[in-house]
């Protein structure tokens, strides 16, 4: 498998370190092995800053929606800033979205978060933005249940512009195995996160002795049975990588890319 590696950067989680700070690290360490950002910010000149330098460093620019909670006309003005960078780089981009997963049952989170991906749809197509919608299948956690791989197929079907980011990860937290994906989902997918699971945590690198390497196999042989050839989005958590300050951690993660593109290659 040749597929594009993306670096997955989440604002509030590298503190103080400047992003273009990163950039240099990713040039110094990457091996060649990076091929684009996907960036998790609420913070739309930070947003705007980092499409740039994609630009000007020959990368993918790609959206993971904020975690954190905003309204509506926040989430509207968010979308038309990727809107507006998309036409200024000149091509489509894509942005993650999480399923809604506060409320207290499976059907209560599937009817709301179908509310609230057709509000979001409904505003894309209206004004004829310029990306592409995809949801996550996510994992249980803290003993909740979330919208997992198995219920994704109940939000995917009610959209018909709805695309899917398939979390190998989060797929494997839940069912100690990657999912057989069904032909809705093989025929949505635009996009992959991929990281390891350890000790009830999910996150963590990707390397020689992660304890799911031969799991994470037989998810990326699925994906090249299909013939998926988009991206691949390494999300590791910031705590679980090494070294004591944030540049020291961000070149952990960078020098990580080798192994796993290694690792891709041979599948």
């Amino acid at each position: 498998m040749d597929n594009k590696l993306i670096f997955s950067l989440y604002e509030k989680a590298i503190g103080n370190l400047e992003l273009e700070t990163v950039f240099d690290i990713i040039n110094l360490y990457g091996n060649k092995c990076i091929g684009g950002i996907e960036i998790n910010t609420k913070n739309l000149e930070y947003l705007e800053k980092c499409a740039m330098l994609c630009k000007k460093n020959k990368m993918l620019f790609r959206c993971h929606f904020p975690l954190e909670a905003m309204s509506e006309n926040e989430t509207k003005k968010y979308l038309n800033a990727v809107d507006n960078l998309s036409k200024r780089l000149r091509y489509k981009i894509n942005i993650v979205f999480h399923s809604l997963s506060y409320q207290d049952t499976i059907e209560e989170m599937l009817d709301d978060t179908k509310e609230y991906i057709e509000k979001i749809l409904g505003f894309v197509e209206k004004y004829k933005l310029n990306v592409y919608i995809s949801i996550e299948n996510l994992n249980f956690k803290n003993n909740i249940k979330r919208i997992n791989v198995s219920k994704i197929d109940e939000i995917l079907k009610k959209e018909k512009n709805l695309y899917f980011t398939y979390d190998i990860g989060h797929d494997i937290f839940d069912n100690k195995k990657p999912s057989n994906l069904t032909k809705l989902q093989i025929s949505r997918i635009n996009n992959v996160h991929i990281h390891s699971v350890d000790n009830g945590e999910d996150h963590h690198m990707i390397v020689k002795d992660t304890k799911v390497l031969f799991e994470l196999n037989t998810a990326l042989n699925n994906l090249k049975k299909i013939n998926y050839n988009g991206p691949i989005v390494l999300e590791y958590s910031i705590k679980y990588l090494n070294g004591k300050k944030m540049e020291e951690k961000i070149i952990d993660f960078v020098k990580s890319f080798k192994f796993f593109k290694d690792f891709l290659l041979n599948i």
